[in-house]
């Protein structure tokens, strides 16, 4: 999990002398230096130095509050829980001033140009070849990945694909057809440079190579061909290039050393995070002097900006105080007054940050009753390895912060007996339960009648046991691009040019997967959940498909573009998110341009124009 340690220098260098094509930023004219002009970029180091700035900026995105919430927050599957902002689930203060947005722009641009001055000044450095050519491939994987964020958020951006060093007050957005272009003309040609495995030597997967170049692609076009204004004709022609990429990627994933995982936790195992099934990852680092992140309650720079706080945010309030013998009857009325606390904060259940909470819509579709009515849940196991269900009594910690070393600390005694550590104090089954089982556990159930905004189940993907201190942010690499998501890349796009079979095929490869269990309930076994999974062509609809990306991918920061992608955001949020239905509007499937880094800044702002409803 260790990165280049001049990454941090370089990139407040070269973020210095990046001028977007938005330009006329004071700090850029005050700031730029001579000495990392482009002929830096001809240089070994500067080739490299340029590469590994863009790989650094990425932290920008995942792993930062602000980017978290325009990726989950107002859609199908999310509401908020009982703390952070609430402008993007809400619909109700988007701006073109929004931080977050700005952020996804101004960051997306500086990485473009340090990308632009590599692919124009780098093919004259004087190094060995081959290091050469997949470096290049490298900068055009990278441009071609922020291009495409910015074309999902804005539609029509403007492309530049050479070095800008002199600032200036004017642009204009370029159609987004024209964007598409160039993205796949970069990832195509990046396919025939990368190497079938990520060029790095500790078996990261925080560099580009053919398989995520492939994944990527199929990705752009299927979204491409989503896109009246983008595609070809009716769009059939890039769901079969998508199609046909996704599935050259599966075909050939012996080639590529990549696979799918057969346990579905294994995905998101603490220290799998370059497992087989990864295509490539936001790399973190182990190092407090380079991570760029808080460590051990310290601060970290950019104001945290930079921090991977994916662990807090999925988390609910398990520290509050909550009724101990909640559903059980025949009690005294000290009984059923009786509150306390359950768990401790620790860092094996996070900080809980209760920013993002399942929606009804998420827990019915872990339910699978999309398949069959009578589905049994127990023959998908993506919920119990997705949401946690069980919290240990854990007091005192002895850690500084929560109960500090206090030893005198009276457990809380429950009308079923008195916790000790390793009790299960609390325990969400994810479904409704009787009083006889919870007159069983000492500890208390939680039922989903019972949630709340502060009570619900925590999504365990992005959680960091490893931490110094329970309140530190993660260092955990983030998974961007996994083989699983291929297959339903493949399904989707099989799905939009009336190949049916195929889409059940691709579907059936995910479903499948999820029936494995290292042990099965009384009653089954692992051929009966497979049996059980296992859907036909006729069953094939969009909504089968974006329920299987929720049960797939639920957490993974990709739900609003699944929904913008396939026009379904206004539909889907009225469906199934209180929150968001009252004020989406057909406008919220892209983002406002920002004001005051880019439309503030022109002298030609008549020929620019803002998206619609900003």
């Amino acid at each position: 999990m260790r990165l280049h340690r001049n990454i941090k220098s370089t990139l407040l260098a070269l973020s210095l002398m990046a001028m977007a094509p938005m330009g006329c930023q004071d700090i850029l004219e005050a700031d730029y230096r001579a000495d990392l002009g482009p002929e830096y970029f001809s240089t070994p180091d500067g080739l490299q130095a340029g590469v590994n700035a863009s790989y650094a900026i990425c932290r920008y995105f995942w792993g930062s509050e602000g980017f978290a919430g325009t990726a989950v927050a107002g859609t199908d599957e999310v509401v908020r829980g009982g703390d952070g902002n609430l402008d993007y689930h809400s619909y109700t203060n988007i701006t073109p001033q929004d931080g977050a947005i700005g952020g996804i722009w101004n960051n997306s641009y500086v990485a473009i140009n340090n990308m632009n001055g590599v692919l124009q000044f780098g093919p004259d450095a004087n190094m060995a070849s081959d290091k050469k050519n997949n470096l290049l491939g490298e900068a055009k994987f990278l441009r071609a990945f922020f291009y495409f964020m910015l074309v999902q958020n804005f539609g029509d951006v403007p492309l530049s694909l050479t070095f800008n060093t002199s600032p200036n007050t004017t642009a204009t957005r370029t159609p987004v057809k024209q964007v598409y272009e160039a993205i796949i003309k970069d990832l195509t040609e990046a396919i025939g440079q990368l190497p079938d495995k990520p060029a790095t030597a500790n078996g990261s997967k925080g560099k580009a190579s053919k398989p995520a170049a492939l994944h990527l692609l199929a990705k752009v076009y299927l979204t491409k061909g989503w896109n009246p204004n983008a595609r070809e004709g009716n769009g059939q022609t890039d769901f079969v290039s998508a199609y046909n990429t996704a599935k050259s990627l599966i075909d050939n994933r012996a080639t590529y050393g990549v696979d799918l995982e057969q346990d579905f936790a294994d995905v998101f195992r603490n220290g799998n995070e370059y497992g087989k099934e990864a295509l490539f990852v936001m790399d973190r680092n182990t190092d407090p002097v380079f991570s760029e992140s808080g460590y051990n309650q310290g601060s970290a720079p950019d104001n945290g900006n930079k921090e991977n706080r994916s662990n807090h945010y999925w988390v609910m309030f398990y520290t509050q105080d909550m009724p101990l013998n909640r559903g059980i009857s025949g009690l005294t009325s000290a009984q059923q007054s009786a509150t306390g606390k359950l768990v401790a904060r620790d860092v094996n259940y996070g900080r809980p940050f209760r920013r993002f909470r399942p929606t009804p819509y998420t827990y019915q579709t872990f339910d699978n009753k999309d398949i069959s009515a009578s589905f049994n849940r127990d023959f998908d196991s993506r919920y119990d390895k997705t949401f946690q269900k069980v919290w240990l009594y854990n007091r005192p910690t002895g850690t500084a912060g929560e109960d500090g070393s206090t030893t005198n600390i009276t457990p809380p005694t429950t009308s079923r007996g008195t916790l000790v550590k390793g009790d299960t104090a609390l325990y969400l089954p994810g479904r409704e339960v009787t009083e006889e089982e919870r007159k069983k556990l000492k500890g208390v159930i939680l039922a989903p009648s019972e949630y709340t905004v502060e009570w619900f189940p925590t999504m365990t993907k992005h959680l960091d046991p490893t931490r110094q201190h329970f309140n530190d942010p993660s260092d955990r690499p983030i998974i961007l691009m996994r083989l699983g998501e291929t297959y339903l890349i493949a399904a989707e796009a099989a799905f939009k040019a009336d190949r049916l079979q195929d889409a059940a095929d691709m579907i059936n490869a995910i479903r499948r997967r999820a029936a494995y269990r290292t042990s099965y309930p009384t009653g089954f076994g692992m051929a009966d959940a497979i049996q059980a999974m296992t859907i036909t062509s006729s069953q094939v609809t969009l909504d089968l498909i974006l329920r299987e990306r929720t049960r797939e991918l639920y957490g993974e920061y990709m739900r609003w573009y699944d929904l913008a992608r396939t026009r379904t955001l206004v539909e889907r949020v009225k469906a199934y998110n209180v929150q968001g239905a009252p004020n989406v509007k057909e406008f919220h499937m892209l983002r406002p341009i920002p004001s005051g880094t880019q439309l503030d800044l022109l002298t030609n702002k008549n020929e620019f124009p803002q998206n619609p409803g900003y």
